[in-house]
């Protein structure tokens, strides 16, 4: 009888079926997150964020760049709304998949195309993409996945897919005051 409970056990895989890897649903912590930005600075979200809301925007291949870029456009110009200047708005690259001797060159390109203050802002994750894909629901790798967290790291809401002005209103109401 233990063996086959052993048996069952292996078949569900273990770890990628514990609770920390199960879809992000409001309500729920956001997961420990840690990252380099571009501009090469370490950063570890929620704790990292605390005392902000946040809206990361998750992307897991270049494909999805167009989608993700208008939805961190959207958050950036939120931020910028009276009442919602502690808005913290995260660009966040999940690049496991790229192999380690064309990293620097992909970072050098990245930082050529954006600004600084957005280099502060885009996280590069070169780790754990696969229990972030089970956290989001990521079944799509040219999709963007959008996680809005209240300033506590609490999950509020989420988005998937293309920019859509009505979810990203829905997103801020949930974890700011409207201006």
């Amino acid at each position: 009888m233990l063996t086959l409970l052993f048996i069952a056990l292996a078949a569900l895989g273990g770890e990628e079926h514990a609770p920390a890897d199960s879809v992000l649903v409001p309500g729920t912590p956001l997961p420990v997150l840690q990252a380099t930005t571009l501009a090469g600075e370490s950063l570890a979200l929620p704790a990292d964020a605390v005392e902000h809301p946040a809206i990361l925007v998750f992307s897991f291949s270049r494909d999805a760049a167009g989608l993700t870029s208008e939805w961190v456009d959207a958050c950036l110009a939120a931020s910028k709304q009276p009442g919602r200047e502690t808005l913290a708005c995260y660009d966040v690259r999940m690049l496991e998949d790229v192999p380690g001797f064309f990293r620097g060159m992909m970072e050098r390109g990245m930082r050529k195309h954006l600004a600084i203050d957005r280099q502060r802002r885009t996280l590069l994750a070169y780790t754990g993409n696969d229990a972030w894909r089970g956290r989001l629901g990521a079944r799509d790798s040219a999709s963007a996945y959008v996680v809005a967290c209240d300033a506590t790291g609490m999950v509020r809401l989420t988005a998937t897919g293309a920019f859509l002005e009505g979810e990203m209103r829905a997103l801020l109401e949930a974890i700011t005051p409207s201006p």
